[in-house]
């Protein structure tokens, strides 16, 4: 997972600096858990000054840049290149912009959502720059995938043959807390929500691959 990801970064012992893109509901988590090693550096940067302020504040060894990433280019290009790796916690069609800064300064890049094919059209520079870079590293997906995987190993280990496997993640708010007509709380873009629920499905039925 994402998580999982840093702390491998974290492990190499050596002060590490990570820029963090975005201040909304998924960077603080992020955020937190970075600065729980002393020798991590983490700078975060957003449009909404209130919001990167309040994560500074809060977390130590936390900077705040408050920019527009798309409007001050070099800017970003500078931050990206004085830096050991990049997260980008914003919205999913900035991820092949920012992916682009990150090969041109050969600094690995970690995104949490899925992988557009924006994105895959990088993999090709990317590989020669000898960049890396992950996506899909959140909740869903990311922690789906690798409980599913992990559900998949426990049952072979003891012998057992899967036949069937569905996942339902998502969202859902404590029943105090589902006070709307959606009954939903958004944790991350409504926009991206919505494009995610008209996006064709591909699964396995019966050892076939079905398309939704």
């Amino acid at each position: 997972t994402l998580f999982r990801s840093c702390a491998q970064l974290m492990a190499m012992g050596a002060k590490k600096k990570i820029l963090v893109l975005g201040s909304g509901y998924v960077s603080g988590p992020v955020i937190n858990y970075l600065s729980r090693d002393p020798n991590v550096e983490i700078t975060v940067v957003s449009v909404m000054k209130e919001q990167v302020d309040q994560l500074a504040k809060k977390y130590h060894n936390t900077t705040p840049v408050t920019m527009d990433v798309f409007k001050l280019e070099d800017k970003l290009s500078s931050l990206v290149k004085n830096h050991n790796l990049v997260i980008s916690l914003l919205p999913y069609a900035a991820h092949a912009f920012v992916a682009k800064k990150c090969i041109s300064k050969k600094v690995n890049l970690i995104t949490a959502s899925y992988l557009t094919p924006a994105m895959k059209e990088l993999q090709k520079s990317a590989e020669e720059a000898g960049v890396t870079i992950v996506g899909e590293m959140g909740l869903d997906p990311g922690l789906d995938h690798m409980l599913a995987m992990e559900c998949f190993d426990m049952a072979r280990e003891v012998g057992a043959k899967i036949e069937s496997y569905s996942s339902f993640c998502g969202g859902l708010p404590a029943p105090e807390y589902s006070d709307n007509p959606l009954r939903y709380k958004f944790s991350w873009s409504p926009l991206g929500v919505l494009f995610n629920t008209t996006q064709p499905a591909k699964y396995l039925n019966n050892g076939a691959d079905r398309k939704s």
